[in-house]
């Protein structure tokens, strides 16, 4: 796992009332260094303590010299609650300091989402945008990179870690994956986390793939910024694994991602997963114009097609933003004038539905997808390409130019998108989001 360097470690007291949790809690202690003598166990008791010192631990006013901030971010150990009806944390919330929300405590105790439905045909519709149904899971709130364009990663207190993940695969994956038959390739993405930071030490991608080998046919996405994966390679059932790479250019990388892996690093991690029979997929999600994006992600591009051979390679601008809300978190003095002139002239005149995009016009996203197409295809015409979570109007003006028919297409982490590159398109589920009904 990364070398994390938390300010400082807690524990929910029912994580000691199971074995199973506690294991992993001991071999994740271990791979920081510590032990329990470290954790500060959270009670009903204590709690109103523990959140105000969370509130003051975070964000840190120094970070000591060579280190990464967002390493620095408390840890939770805890445990998701699988009651159908979860307990009712307001009595809590009423003894805590003045600000502390519901997510905060929700967070500590475990009240984070199990399985969601994510991109169904109707709200894609209403909000224009296309993607693929498909469900998702994550045991994890918060993330170890600290991206500037993430609110987890940009301005997260701390990271909930939940143990019980034994339990997590028996009540919620197994039947999850039971009762949606149409969906083959599942997600292990939710909460802004980079699960496999925090790997292996603890288990999950053992525990999901061997869940998925239970069922013919069924895959999993792992979706990362990071290097981390010479540890997959003694996973048995990693040929139940896809793994998919959020991959930026050199300048977003270096100003805009601390902590996280670099393209270089990523492509490379995709080489090595590659090498052991795990496919790969790059996504340029979130592509962010620098002053020089042409010619640095034309390297990416070239680097990514040449060191590897990924199935499929996704683009998508920096997206729901903004004018102002891309000014108050990004770098403006590294993003490319023109760009960031025609986002300014847009933000007046955006309609509610273009705001899901913004803060770049259509215009200034299609110019740039052009342009990283072209890239692709300089080293590469048969990669599947694609670009996500975008409008209608996107797809019909470059249809073409991706080579793939937007209502039936490859993507990276679809729910149809199979090991080998295609579609496993079923009774249940024959187009993207794109169509107008989910026949």
């Amino acid at each position: 796992m990364y070398a994390l360097k938390p300010l400082k470690v807690y524990a929910l007291d029912r994580v000691y009332e199971s074995p199973e949790c506690l294991v992993r809690l001991d071999r994740m202690l271990g791979g920081l260094g510590l032990d329990r003598a470290a954790v500060t166990v959270v009670t009903e008791a204590n709690l109103p303590e523990v959140v105000a010192e969370l509130q003051a631990l975070w964000p840190p006013a120094v970070v000591p010299a060579g280190e990464v901030r967002s390493y620095l971010r408390p840890l939770v150990f805890t445990t998701i609650e699988l009651s159908y009806r979860r307990p009712d944390l307001r009595p809590l919330l009423a003894r805590c300091p003045a600000g502390t929300s519901l997510d905060t405590l929700g967070a500590i105790f475990g009240h984070m989402g199990t399985a969601i439905d994510q991109h169904p045909h109707q709200r894609d519709r209403i909000e224009d945008c296309v993607c693929w149904p498909t469900y998702n899971f994550g045991t994890v709130v918060g993330c170890s990179h600290g991206c500037l364009y993430c609110g987890a990663g940009r301005g997260g207190r701390f990271l909930s870690i939940a143990l019980n993940l034994e339990e997590y695969m028996e009540r919620i994956v197994g039947p999850v994956i039971e009762n949606n038959p149409w969906n083959r390739v599942f997600r292990m993405i939710l909460h802004g986390a980079d699960l496999i930071t925090l790997e292996p030490e603890y288990g999950l991608h053992d525990l999901f793939s061997r869940k998925l080998a239970q069922y013919e046919e069924r895959y999993g996405h792992f979706h990362t910024g990071s290097g981390n994966v010479d540890w997959l390679a003694d996973l048995p059932h990693k040929d139940r694994l896809v793994g998919v790479w959020s991959v930026p250019c050199e300048t977003v990388s270096r100003f805009m991602e601390p902590g996280a892996g670099t393209p270089l690093e990523r492509i490379e991690a995709g080489r090595k997963c590659q090498e052991m029979g795990i496919p790969v997929r790059y996504k340029l999600k979130p592509v962010i114009p620098v002053r020089n994006w042409r010619d640095e992600y034309a390297d990416l591009l070239r680097q990514a097609v040449t060191l590897s051979r990924p199935e499929s390679i996704g683009f998508s601008l920096y997206i729901w933003n903004t004018f102002e809300s891309m000014s108050k978190t990004l770098p403006m003095e590294h993003l490319d004038p023109e760009c960031v002139e025609a986002a300014r002239a847009a933000a007046p005149t955006l309609k509610e539905r273009e705001r899901r995009v913004g803060p770049f016009p259509h215009e200034t996203r299609r110019m740039i997808y052009q342009h990283l197409i072209r890239e692709v295809r300089r080293w590469d015409q048969e990669v599947k390409l694609y670009v996500s979570t975008e409008t209608r109007e996107m797809w019909d003006d470059l249809k073409d130019e991706l080579g793939q028919d937007p209502s039936c297409y490859v993507c990276a982490c679809g729910s149809l998108a199979i090991p080998g590159g295609g579609l496993a398109l079923n009774p249940g589920l024959r187009y993207s989001t794109y169509h107008p009904t989910p026949v």
